[in-house]
């Protein structure tokens, strides 16, 4: 007998013990509850985190709208921006599944470079209303001024502004004068401050606070915070809550011409670069438009009446704040750029103190 003879049986028993054995498909497969229980939760998990994302057939880079509960369409976001004179200053297109705070930093960084300038002030809509813009504004030293937001807590429940943060120990106090102790930061940058359930299980307020099965409440705590909260602050400023009024005179009717006047209620062009395109000549024409009815007030007004001799000094204010307002220090060329290549600007050295933003989502037609 060879000295290899063993190691072969061997090596033969250890490929038998590996081969699968044929299943009798007959037979009742035995699992253990505990282990197709973790198999299903496994499964359901994976099937979680595909996110399905639809794509219009006829235009993929439109993207897709959810107005209510019944209304989808695929559409495009037109985020504009103006000055508190209703002047046009800078317009980015983007698909509408795309949130208004992502393409709010391009469209500051374009407004930027073509008024050479900082703005001191931006009035933003509730959907640019986020930790990163108000951190990104007050770094510049531009003033974010946003609108107020309802709290979307659930009625009779208390609300995030009940449990007072303590800077000092890095915690929540419940209304219970309870503390929530710091657990982790998700991803997305929210801080979690959890409660004990051992405490919240007894506690006269338990239905009130939270719905949880492990009876356990998490506040969230953004960590740029207290930028949000500086930003926050600025809306009681009286200076600044007469700025945001002007808003519904100067952007919102922008809008309103957009879609009454110019079509733009509907887009009837497929792809991000024809819709970019539409948009500035559109700002192009209001802006002229907006020009040509300075220039022919200034033109026809009468400068000899007698019932103009109470207000004669207050009209040669109006035609100096003309003259400064429309740029006459420079030639007329230098008052818009050329349409294709960009955004049309009135003035890019006067009258951007303050900055107004807004988005306007348009559906094929």
């Amino acid at each position: 007998m060879s000295k290899q003879a063993p190691i072969k049986r061997s090596l033969q028993r250890k490929w038998q013990k590996s081969k699968p054995k044929p299943t009798n498909r007959n037979s009742k497969k035995k699992s253990n509850g505990i282990g197709s229980l973790m198999e299903n939760r496994r499964c359901h998990l994976r099937k979680k985190k595909k996110r399905e994302v639809k794509v219009s057939k006829t235009d993929p880079e439109s993207g897709l709208l959810v107005k209510n509960e019944r209304e989808r369409v695929f559409a495009y976001s037109y985020h504009t921006a103006c000055d508190r004179n209703g002047w046009i200053l800078q317009t980015y297109v983007t698909a509408a599944n795309v949130h208004d705070s992502q393409a709010f930093f391009v469209l500051f960084e374009r407004v930027k470079r073509e008024i050479q300038s900082c703005p001191e002030a931006v009035c933003v809509d509730a959907g640019y209303k986020t930790p990163a813009i108000a951190k990104y504004l007050l770094e510049q030293g531009v003033k974010p001024i946003w609108p107020y937001t309802r709290p979307k807590t659930k009625d009779g429940f208390f609300r995030k502004s009940d449990f007072v943060y303590d800077e000092y120990f890095d915690c929540y106090l419940c209304p219970n004068d309870q503390v929530l102790s710091y657990s982790t930061t998700n991803r997305e940058g929210y801080r979690e401050y959890k409660s004990d359930p051992a405490v919240c299980r007894s506690c006269p307020y338990l239905h009130q606070c939270t719905q949880s099965k492990s009876y356990t409440k998490v506040v969230t705590r953004h960590v740029w915070q207290d930028y949000y909260e500086e930003a926050e602050h600025l809306r009681y400023v009286p200076e600044y809550r007469e700025l945001y009024a002007l808003r519904k005179e100067t952007i919102e009717r922008d809008f309103a011409d957009m879609k009454e006047k110019h079509g733009l209620r509907w887009t009837h062009y497929r792809g991000l670069e024809k819709n970019e395109a539409q948009a500035m000549l559109v700002c192009a024409a209001m802006n002229l438009k907006k020009l040509a009815n300075y220039l022919w007030k200034a033109k026809h007004r009468p400068f000899f009446s007698f019932a103009w001799l109470p207000i004669l000094p207050t009209f040669f204010e109006n035609i100096v704040y003309l003259w400064n307002k429309m740029g006459f220090r420079h030639s007329s060329e230098t008052h818009f750029v050329n349409s294709l290549n960009g955004p049309c600007l009135f003035d890019k050295g006067h009258c951007h103190d303050q900055i107004l933003f807004r988005s306007l989502h348009l559906a094929h037609g």
